[in-house]
């Protein structure tokens, strides 16, 4: 095995930063180095406007993704952070011919599915703030006390925008083998929404289940890191890069 430890690129869910993986990294050292990925409008980028649509927000994160691929790597997205890391991954194949060691897909349908429940992202203030506490992909800490709420609503309803303007079937698939992900008791997915997935990825497919909701890991994170342990502390040492004759989207 290489000395080298695999990249673990960590998208974020709704209105959260992505700073939320940071204790990942300590926990997965040595052989995995986890980077979180900031999105515009949140965390560290909090004074930039957050994005509303997907073509400008994979604008703003290639660069920085594509620069950071200098060893092996692997996705991971948790709710739209999933698709985010789907889409990532599609264009690191396609423009620069790296491919990851496994892309992670956690808490979300196959994006060709259809959508579940109304869109919230065009109501006004007050009835959105209500509806996104109770939505089970909004984590409490992101609304919190009634005024932090009014502070986030620009920022979690753009997150929405962008979630409920995106537009997918399985005219991409990537070559990364995928794992779709949730926690057993997880109202927002069920099983054919993971299984879905299989037709976005010509490498291996699995699926797997953990105890708990639709934020599992906040109970007990042992299972969900293990699992990242075994994918990638033990990977292939093979090289991640691809020759542009075997491409085939």
């Amino acid at each position: 095995m290489s000395g080298t430890p695999v990249r673990l690129f960590c998208l974020p869910y709704l209105g959260a930063s992505a700073g939320v993986y940071r204790p990942w990294g300590r926990l997965l050292q040595p052989h995995v180095t986890v980077t979180p990925l900031e999105l515009p409008g949140h965390g560290s980028r909090r004074g930039e406007e957050p994005s509303r649509h997907m073509e400008p927000l994979l604008r703003a994160l290639m660069p920085t993704v594509a620069r950071l691929c200098d060893r092996p790597f692997a996705l991971y997205g948790h709710g739209f952070g999933a698709v985010l890391a789907y889409e990532i991954a599609a264009r690191l194949e396609w423009d620069h011919e790296l491919v990851a060691e496994r892309l992670y897909v956690s808490g979300c349908p196959a994006p060709h599915l259809p959508a579940r429940g109304e869109p919230l992202g065009h109501l006004p203030d007050e009835e959105f703030l209500l509806r996104a506490r109770r939505h089970p992909a909004v984590h409490p800490d992101v609304l919190g006390e009634a005024n932090l709420a009014r502070l986030q609503l620009p920022l979690l309803r753009a997150g929405f925008t962008l979630a409920e303007t995106y537009e997918e079937g399985l005219d991409t698939t990537v070559h990364a083998p995928l794992t779709a992900m949730a926690g057993r008791e997880d109202p927002t997915v069920r099983g054919a929404d993971l299984n879905g997935w299989r037709g976005y990825t010509r490498g291996s497919f699995r699926v797997r289940r953990f105890p708990g909701g639709h934020f599992h890991w906040q109970r007990d994170d042992r299972l969900l890191l293990g699992q990242f342990a075994d994918d990638l502390a033990r990977r292939n040492a093979a090289s991640h890069r691809f020759p542009m004759a075997e491409r085939t989207f």
